[in-house]
């Protein structure tokens, strides 16, 4: 466990969003939604599988970055790597908006992660901020920190709300199932600030 949520936390600590599901086929989204639960804090929401672990700052450890608002688990244990998500925070020094945020922290995720791949972009991606949408970026990629850890795959995405700056983080291994892979990126997708 602790090695599992220490590989999140580098992650999220070097990356530094608010979805929606795809609103054509609202059936599809209901089943997609159906075992999910939403985790409300007093900025931002996002759903997570019902059957995961929610672990909230007062459970933190002191080798949790302060920017960590929230983090989530598979309660399905891997002993190379579980499944998980999370959510940070950082206060900018300057006016941005959610999509060159994004391609902010893409560009040192890819100055910083090793064997980096980038699976997918999505420019066009809208997010709820304060009841507005607005253009974010959703990326699927992978990488790993070092040379002794496994690769991960990463679905992420980011969210501006004035000087407040979400990064929204779910890492599983790429040979993980359809499923799994599927539910991840509904994750990220379902973030919303408040």
């Amino acid at each position: 466990m602790r090695r599992t949520i220490l590989s999140l936390i580098i992650l999220t600590s070097v990356f530094t969003f608010t979805g929606c599901f795809d609103s054509n086929d609202n059936a599809d989204t209901t089943n997609r939604l159906k075992n999910f639960i939403v985790y409300k804090a007093p900025t931002f929401s996002i759903s997570i599988p019902n059957q995961w672990q929610t672990i909230e700052p007062k459970d933190f450890t002191s080798n949790i970055p302060k920017e960590t608002q929230i983090i989530f688990r598979d309660n399905i244990q891997n002993s190379t790597f579980t499944t998980n998500a999370n959510v940070t925070k950082r206060i900018l020094s300057r006016a941005t908006n959610s999509l060159n945020y994004g391609k902010e922290i893409m560009a040192e995720n890819k100055q910083t992660l090793l064997n980096f791949r980038e699976i997918s972009r999505d420019e066009d991606f809208n997010i709820a901020i304060g009841g507005q949408m607005q253009k974010s970026l959703f990326v699927l990629f992978e990488g790993k920190e070092n040379e002794v850890e496994p690769t991960i795959r990463i679905a992420q995405t980011y969210a501006v709300n004035s000087s407040d700056a979400y990064t929204v983080t779910v890492a599983y291994l790429p040979d993980t199932s359809d499923l799994q892979a599927e539910t991840s990126k509904n994750i990220v997708k379902s973030f919303k600030v408040e």
